[in-house]
């Protein structure tokens, strides 16, 4: 008696540890892609040894949210100063004046609130709705925050060749307008050295596995109807384990004395 309770025990610890760690990595992978969006989306910068002007341009996933200036870090001569970062004085004398702000997604903010209403569909108590409800908001958030970083990036790059244009020119010079940026020649390849960020990649990453995850439970288990095949075989089961019940409408024990 005493080694069938021993082997009992780490076999029921087992089955509640399986299912409590399934049903925390989906709250925990939502809430990891939201904290990524403090981190770095998208950079720009031109780090070369022929030049003594280095230059690094930074986005965060908030910056995309709510339309903020990205944070810029500079030097003049990286022999006597390393890069760093610009406070507002630093912009104004290296840039004259600060890049504009990105332009406020509503798509961004759409990422967001299914982002939100994911998590709080991990909270259903059934786990068929559970699944169908996080699968269902999940992989719609990571579409559309990717399309919301995609749609930003034509406006950083008119901040990157702002940042650009400026620390090749005297702070004197007027800055360009958007129209002149955007007809500049050089303006293509300011656009290349625009890149996505690791903050970036582990937000997508992160919904997209927590929707497809969830998309396989619901695959896996669908649910039952109360009247169904299995909830027959499951009453059926339950009824010939251990009883049966008597005309009197008593349940009579049908196992060994």
């Amino acid at each position: 008696m005493g080694d069938d309770d021993a082997h009992r025990g780490p076999a029921r610890a087992r089955r509640f540890a399986g299912p409590l760690t399934r049903r925390l990595a989906s709250p925990a992978g939502l809430i990891m892609a939201g904290f990524c969006l403090l981190l770095p989306f998208m950079s720009a910068s031109c780090e070369s040894e022929q030049s003594p002007v280095h230059w690094r341009v930074t986005y965060t996933g908030a910056d995309i949210l709510t339309g903020g200036r990205p944070d810029i870090a500079f030097t003049d001569d990286v022999g006597r100063r390393p890069v760093h970062r610009l406070d507002d004085a630093g912009e104004r004398q290296v840039l004259g004046e600060p890049p504009p702000p990105l332009p406020r997604r509503p798509m961004a903010w759409l990422a967001a609130a299914l982002m939100t209403a994911a998590l709080a569909g991990t909270a259903l108590p059934s786990r068929n709705w559970r699944a169908t409800g996080t699968a269902g908001l999940a992989i719609p958030a990571a579409v559309v925050l990717f399309g919301a970083t995609m749609l930003a990036r034509r406006d950083a790059t008119d901040a990157v060749a702002t940042v650009l244009s400026r620390v090749t020119t005297p702070a004197s010079t007027p800055a360009p307008t958007v129209s002149e940026l955007r007809g500049w020649e050089h303006y293509g390849q300011v656009g290349d050295l625009l890149s996505y960020e690791y903050g970036f990649w582990i937000a997508i990453t992160a919904l997209s596995a927590v929707g497809v995850g969830n998309l396989v439970q619901v695959v896996r288990h669908p649910a039952r109807t109360a009247d169904g095949p299995s909830s027959a075989a499951e009453e059926q089961g339950t009824w010939s384990s251990g009883s049966t019940a008597t005309p009197g409408g008593h349940d009579r024990d049908t196992g060994s004395p």
